[in-house]
């Protein structure tokens, strides 16, 4: 997501919001100076008994933009969920051009056997955050059908393992 903001009197109030959810190309609007910058890995995708993805990574950064025409935008997707002892697909990474990026989670079972998924990471911002492990093996009642990945750090789950 970009934040863009107002320069000169009000500078730091939000002007206008663009989400991207699909990779694209952003341009720098006439007269901004300075943007935020929020981004979030894709999370990794899980496998059966409960055993989810890690969560992506996020980052975060206000950048001054005076110099910056244009910078292209990758949006990471989930990781491809798998069956019962399967290794899920990772997440897609995240980025702002060059500035900054989010590495995906990890897939179920990628990291270890019926463990969940590691989470992404966030860097070349102020704000970099690791995302929440996904959850381990589980025999709960209903648990052995296939299972999504975790959410990001904002609201994951906490790891375990078989």
């Amino acid at each position: 997501m970009t934040i863009t903001y107002r320069s000169g009197r009000g500078a730091g109030v939000p002007k206008t919001t663009q989400v991207f959810r699909s990779n694209g190309t952003w341009t720098r609007p006439s007269g901004c100076t300075t943007i935020r910058v929020q981004l979030c890995g894709g999370g990794g995708g899980g496998a059966g008994h409960s055993e989810s993805g890690g969560a992506g990574g996020y980052s975060e950064e206000t950048l001054d933009v005076t110099g910056i025409g244009s910078a292209g935008v990758s949006i990471g997707g989930g990781g491809g969920r798998v069956g019962y002892y399967g290794l899920a697909g990772n997440g897609g990474t995240t980025s702002f051009g060059s500035y900054l990026s989010a590495t995906g989670g990890y897939g179920a079972n990628r990291n270890s056997q019926h463990q969940g998924g590691e989470g992404g990471v966030g860097s070349g911002g102020g704000v970099n955050f690791y995302g929440g492990m996904g959850a381990g093996h589980s025999d709960i009642p209903g648990s052995a059908g296939l299972n999504f990945g975790s959410p990001s750090i904002f609201g994951g789950q906490h790891g375990r393992r078989h």
